[in-house]
């Protein structure tokens, strides 16, 4: 491969994807949500109206501004946006939790 110098990784795995939006009083917000084990436990976030991503936490969204520059969020929006991006974090987290769970008792039946 003429790429072998250039090339650093290649990783491919099953992820979970989740598309939601929601509506503020200025605007609507389209998200992807790309659940990976990459990225030490980071979402990776898409906004699809202004195709800006980025990867984020629970850490991330303790400064909601940073959706700002990051995602294009409106400035006004960010507070709002940050709340509902800890609540599909913690989904996540809860669901992975469950994935756990189910694989601990199957290994046991």
């Amino acid at each position: 491969m003429a790429f072998d110098e250039e090339l650093l990784y290649t990783v491919s795995e099953t992820s979970r994807v989740r598309f939601t939006g929601i509506e503020t009083e200025a605007a609507r917000y389209d998200f992807g949500f790309v659940y990976t084990q990459q990225f030490m436990g980071k979402v990776l976030v898409v906004c699809m109206q202004t195709g800006q991503s980025a990867l984020l936490d629970l850490h991330a969204l303790e400064e909601p501004r940073q959706l700002y520059p990051m995602l294009g969020i409106n400035l006004n929006d960010t507070e709002h946006v940050a709340e509902f991006l800890r609540l599909c974090f913690v989904e996540k987290t809860q669901a992975s939790e469950e994935i756990d769970t189910r694989k601990n008792v199957s290994v046991f039946l």
